[in-house]
């Protein structure tokens, strides 16, 4: 495929987005307080007219760094911290295969908060979606990776050259290929991009329809249990990577007690993720269609800071400039304009 024909593909399904965000209106925010008096005090020391959303949208997608978001729906933290605030507000989940579609569901007003890799979130500002990021769900270099068949003669990088790849174009697994590439002196069109969502993934590389896949986890160490793909690299000293929490600015603007309510019980399902892990594990297998063991192995390479850093702007940059780079945005972005701490 030539890097003409190349960067259509690959603009014409990042376009979606754009189109998705500049033909509909966001949805707006509810209008009824909340239904005590400790609600009223926290209405009050923020404006009159805060925190009076009486529904919270959650987006999420079925990845390991994203258990903490199982266990805040399922053991119901948002509902019960909102009560004890005095706030009478319904929380409702939705999931997503990947990025695009749920920055489609962003656009069209049908999300309020969420979490996504860093690529579809950075992409969908640059297709004019008014978001910040207040939180970073999960990172860690050992989060993604390029995998081939198992006995390939494929052994570095380098050898990817001419081969065909297969990940989420517009994704996080598309940014660590690139990554990759550029460490060997290559770049992506030195390679043949196939467009395949994580679930395709194992059956074409098995029938050799493709050559090698650049994904998130869990499904490298799925494949790699499955006997089917073997590692060739991660993201160690290439790609640190940061799943930003993210939010609708106008949901920000109106409702900021609310999202740090938000905040501190992602924080507690985090770390109660990390404090029984096995038996997390062990409830959220069967969700992911692995093994236990699979499962304890990815979720080990994941961190959670949930709080924004110092650097989180700057890493958010490099992959804001690998859009830029590789002509899926137009324009700049700025990554610090879009990162804000809740106090």
């Amino acid at each position: 495929m030539n890097t003409l024909a190349y960067k259509k593909i690959i603009k014409k399904i990042l376009g979606i987005t754009l189109v998705a965000a500049l033909s509909i209106s966001l949805a707006s925010c509810g209008t009824a307080s909340g239904s005590s008096d400790t609600g009223s005090e926290n209405n009050t020391s923020n404006g009159g007219d805060k925190n009076t959303a009486t529904e919270l949208r959650v987006a999420y997608q079925p990845i390991v760094g994203f258990i903490p978001v199982f266990i805040l729906r399922d053991e119901k933290l948002l509902e019960n911290a909102f009560k004890e605030k005095g706030y009478d507000i319904e929380v409702t989940y939705t999931e997503f295969e990947s990025g695009p579609p749920e920055n489609e569901a962003f656009a069209s007003g049908e999300e309020d908060v969420g979490v996504m890799g860093d690529v579809p979130a950075l992409s969908g500002i640059a297709a004019g979606q008014n978001r910040t990021f207040i939180g970073v769900a999960y990172n860690g270099e050992g989060m993604h990776s390029i995998l081939v068949k198992k006995g390939s003669d494929i052994k570095d990088a380098s050898d990817l050259k001419g081969k065909k790849v297969g990940t989420v174009i517009g994704s996080s697994g598309h940014c660590m290929l690139s990554k990759a590439l550029e460490d060997k002196g290559l770049s992506l069109s030195d390679v043949e991009i196939v467009n395949l969502s994580p679930g395709e993934m194992e059956s074409s590389l098995e029938n050799g329809n493709i050559d090698a896949v650049s994904v998130w986890e869990p499904t490298p160490s799925k494949l790699i249990y499955d006997g089917v793909g073997e590692l060739l690299e991660d993201g160690t000293g290439i790609y640190a990577y940061n799943s930003p929490i993210l939010v609708n600015d106008d949901y920000l603007e109106q409702n900021p007690e609310i999202l740090k309510i938000f905040l501190e019980q992602y924080k507690v399902a985090a770390d109660e993720l990390l404090s029984d892990t096995d038996k997390y594990v062990s409830e959220y297998a069967d969700s992911f269609g692995l093994s236990e063991e699979v499962l304890k192995e990815a979720v080990s390479k994941a961190n959670f800071p949930i709080d924004l850093s110092d650097t989180t702007a700057d890493e958010l940059q490099g992959t804001a400039d690998f859009l830029k780079d590789n002509e899926l945005i137009s324009g700049e972005i700025k990554a610090s304009d879009h990162v804000k701490k809740i106090d």
